[in-house]
């Protein structure tokens, strides 16, 4: 992806974060034919919450997240950030809810691919792109 449709996807992103918390999260729930949801991490340097919105698929009744950062070969911050404390909040369907976030390998990984790019073909695009493996991390209610 170019950087100048990185800088466009991020206006998209910020007028849609600004729809979605004027709203309490009640408008702007899909984009792109996915849900989307809210996550707040916390930051892995500096303790402080970290909020993102986010494109998730199902997956057995719970979230699954990836991590694509927009075509970039690093991991996304709220990768490492869940990698550091799997611990956080995410509001879906209008809820908050704690969770704990696993990051899937190995076979899991390969497995729920497939129904990544199934639900988001983008997905595929940015795999075959990239260095890096893309991660996707499924988020469980405590």
């Amino acid at each position: 992806m170019s950087e100048t449709n990185r800088t466009i996807m991020r206006i998209q992103w910020r007028a849609h974060k600004l729809l979605w918390n004027a709203s309490g999260g009640r408008l702007g729930r899909e984009i792109g034919g996915l849900p989307i949801l809210e996550l707040v991490t916390k930051g892995r340097k500096s303790g402080e919450p970290r909020q993102i919105l986010i494109n998730y698929f199902d997956h057995d009744g719970s979230p699954a997240l990836v991590g694509t950062n927009a075509g970039r070969d690093t991991d996304p911050a709220w990768v490492l950030n869940v990698r550091a404390d799997p611990n956080a909040r995410a509001r879906w369907d209008g809820v908050w809810r704690d969770v704990i976030a696993r990051e899937l390998t190995g076979t899991a990984h390969a497995q729920l691919w497939d129904a990544a790019v199934a639900a988001n073909s983008v997905y595929g695009g940015y795999a075959e792109s990239l260095a890096r493996p893309i991660p996707i991390v499924v988020l469980t209610e405590c």
